[in-house]
């Protein structure tokens, strides 16, 4: 096996899965640090539900599927986490990488969470959510994981025991040589942890190529989708590898939406305009109020006539409100409960085999809820696609969904895709050119 990935977060585990399916990389799939024996693949990407744990919870999980994934053989370990580099100022991105680095017995690794396709950039350690400083964008008001400060440096040095330095952006732009020399400087100087600049696609690749030979990498999706084509070249990996088309599948459609982002907020009201949407209010819950049954009850009015939708999320001011009232992951819990049952009913009752959820961490609980630790993963299809099946418990076609990234017709349009088998003429890998 070529690569072991951990995710801190299941829709980040399925998008770097999905890029590398669309490169043609045999990719397997599980979800918990329980990882099964891994054979018969070239990557293996193991998804958590770390980034909001307590520490050592983190730590411990990270570590233990990590320790799976080199028993089976994996050449390099990736640590993956959000492009919006979603931490607190105690972790998890800092304790899980000293711990994974002491693992692989290495003295140095990059964090590189540029998403280009995106606009999510670095540059002089600083991050940009396309034209804004991250301290600047929405992203400020996340309920789980405000990033209030955009210099990565500083926010990497608060959460870590080892040196921090930066990977600049000259260097990435001189080429690979140029990279591996200012690595060179940075171990000399016992710097452990270099942010790496990147605004660029080409800068991706670039980091991937310097930084293939490494133990451990870190980052965002983006930078190790660049790997399979250095794997290709240094003949590690086939030209052309085959991998199984993802299951169609048809049958009642509902999309949950636990996501409090702009853009799924967006969504969802576009989506409005044609299909019914349940919107619960999550005061209701700490009131006492059954509000699973409730949508249950408004679900058999509708679900026969095409898909449904149901949401807790809430805007900025509202999710505020009610984590003063009873605590931020209390409120997160709750909402997470609440869909995750329901997803459980509509599957039962109403023969769900369509289904979208909008929401890192929300995803990781229907998962759990439905049963469901080994996943199908399809092609990469752009920023917010990346279609699974799980072929256990029940036959399921689903879209994990990140709560920033999809375009405002996602919904409709992906239900409808659901139903149709993807080969590999849907492989979509051009954002690497780009």
């Amino acid at each position: 096996m070529l690569f072991g990935c951990v995710a801190d977060d299941l829709t980040g585990a399925v998008e770097i899965a999905s890029m590398l399916v669309a490169q043609g990389v045999r990719t397997s799939f599980s979800i918990g640090p329980n990882v099964p024996q891994v054979q018969a693949t070239d990557a293996h990407v193991v998804a958590l539900k770390s980034r909001v744990a307590p520490v050592a919870e983190a730590v411990s999980d990270v570590v233990a599927a990590a320790s799976a994934l080199r028993r089976s053989g994996s050449k390099q370990l990736f640590f993956k986490y959000c492009a919006t580099f979603d931490s607190t100022p105690k972790g998890n991105i800092g304790p899980c990488a000293e711990a994974l680095l002491d693992l692989v017995g290495s003295d140095f690794t990059i964090f590189a969470p540029s998403f280009c396709e995106v606009g999510r950039t670095v540059y002089q350690g600083h991050m940009f959510a396309g034209p804004q400083l991250l301290s600047d964008s929405p992203k400020r008001f996340d309920p789980l994981t405000p990033m209030t400060d955009s210099n990565l440096l500083r926010v990497l040095d608060a959460q870590s025991t080892k040196k921090v330095g930066l990977l600049p952006h000259q260097a990435i732009h001189a080429g690979p040589q140029a990279v591996r020399q200012r690595i060179a400087e940075l171990r000399e100087g016992g710097t452990a942890f270099a942010i790496a600049d990147a605004i660029y696609e080409a800068d991706l690749a670039v980091l991937a190529r310097s930084c293939a030979d490494l133990p451990l990498l870190t980052g965002n999706s983006s930078v190790a989708a660049h790997l399979p084509r250095v794997w290709r070249e240094e003949s590690l990996l086939q030209a052309d590898t085959s991998v199984d088309p993802l299951p169609g599948i048809s049958g009642n459609a509902a999309i949950l939406v636990g996501s409090c982002a702009e853009r799924t907020a967006a969504q969802l009201a576009y989506f409005e305009q044609s299909h019914p949407v349940l919107r619960l209010d999550l005061a209701g819950a700490f009131a006492g109020e059954d509000l699973v049954k409730r949508a249950m009850a408004w679900a058999a009015q509708h679900i026969d006539n095409g898909p449904i939708a149901v949401s807790t999320a809430a805007d900025t001011a509202e999710v505020a409100r009610l984590q003063d009232r009873h605590g931020r992951l209390e409120v997160a819990g709750r909402a997470e409960a609440i869909l995750s049952d329901l997803a459980s009913a509509l599957v039962e009752r109403f023969q769900v085999r369509r289904l979208i959820v909008a929401g890192g961490e929300t995803s990781g609980a229907v998962l759990n809820a439905l049963g469901i630790d080994r996943l199908q993963i399809g092609p990469y299809e752009g920023p917010g696609i990346a279609r699974v099946f799980a072929h256990d418990p029940k036959p399921m076609a689903l879209l994990l969904k990140s709560g920033k990234l999809g375009s405002l017709d996602i919904f409709e349009a992906v239900l409808d895709a659901m139903q149709h088998a993807i080969g590999p003429e849907h492989r979509h890998a051009t954002w690497l050119n780009a």
